[in-house]
């Protein structure tokens, strides 16, 4: 795997700033995706990669990129400009402030600039799951949103009158890291203790349908428990659903966001879980906070690279913008 790939070189480029098609990446701990994403918000040409996790940031962006130029291979052409949605916490530059172990050696990592210079063309990089929110943003949901996403952990997003909250960190919205009331003492991915997420993300259930049942499953085999009228199988996500829920009217108070979006994996699971979670969050609310919708989000396991598309596009036409700016000398 080449260090610096460069997508397209000596193609004809069918695929240009002037067309505003752009590529779309998502680093996850486990696995990297990218796709060509259409002005509409549709994906093509999408691949993915085992992310080397453990292997440090230059191997991590190499991978990026190898699969940036395969995507820009079989478009047949040179996108305009790239976008990124990683794990982590990231400053206006692209460069990581702020990360856990999943990503070995990535805090401290300059990602916007070292894919510039492997790619050869404007890259913008925000937290994962803020790209997964720009996502639904494009899907059509409302203008003011809260995005919660379930799945091995929970991480959150806030959209505001149209607008991403990045916050001082880049990880505004990260609503997975509220401590409950609890003396089970379980401890977080993020190191901390009795935290929402070691309780009602997908590894939370699973542990404490362990404790209740003495048994060991998985989420998907909970569910299907749950469906078919398991009484300990529906309590325990009932009961992640309501702590979930209950945590969550802080974030609703403070940022007034009108629908909260459950998106992740244990989304999945429907009216099993998102029905007792918006049944306690309402409960844990005084009007006009009461009335806040929560529904199950629209984009899809993909809503990260299209979401990332989205801030590539805007990328693409400041970039563009640049380009044609005349200088002080003129």
């Amino acid at each position: 795997m080449s260090a610096h790939p460069r997508p397209g070189a000596g193609a004809a480029s069918s695929v240009d700033g002037r067309a505003g098609v752009v590529v779309g990446i998502d680093i996850g701990g486990t696995k990297t995706a990218a796709a060509l994403v259409r002005p509409d918000g549709r994906l093509a040409h999408r691949v993915e990669a085992p992310t080397p996790a453990s292997q440090g940031a230059e191997a991590i962006l190499d991978t990026v990129a190898a699969l940036a130029a395969e995507t820009a291979r079989r478009a047949g052409g040179v996108p305009a400009a790239y976008g990124v949605g990683s794990a982590g916490g990231f400053d206006e530059h692209g460069t990581v402030v702020h990360s856990t172990d999943h990503l070995a050696g990535w805090s401290g990592t300059d990602v916007a600039g070292g894919l510039r210079a492997r790619l050869g063309a404007p890259v913008a990089v925000v937290n994962d799951v803020h790209a997964a929110a720009l996502g639904e943003q494009w899907a059509g949901a409302p203008d003011g949103f809260l995005f919660v996403a379930v799945g091995t952990g929970i991480g959150g997003a806030v959209v505001s009158d149209g607008r991403l909250l990045r916050g001082a960190s880049g990880m505004a919205g990260s609503v997975g890291h509220v401590r409950i009331p609890s003396s089970r003492r379980r401890i977080c991915s993020c190191g901390g203790v009795d935290h929402v997420e070691a309780f009602a993300s997908g590894p939370g259930i699973e542990l404490t349908y362990a404790e209740f049942s003495a048994r060991s499953l998985g989420l998907r085999e909970i569910g299907r428990l749950a469906r078919g009228g398991d009484v300990v199988a529906a309590q325990v996500i009932r009961l992640a659903a309501e702590e979930l829920g209950e945590s969550l009217a802080a974030s609703v108070v403070a940022v007034d966001p009108g629908t909260v979006l459950i998106g992740g994996g244990v989304s999945g699971l429907g009216e099993l879980f998102v029905g007792p979670l918006a049944e306690r969050l309402r409960a844990s609310l005084r009007p006009p906070f009461s009335a806040v919708q929560v529904t199950v989000a629209h984009a899809g396991p993909d809503a990260a690279l299209v979401g990332a598309g989205r801030l590539a596009l805007a990328a693409s036409r400041s970039a563009e913008v640049h380009d044609v700016a005349p200088s002080r000398a003129e």
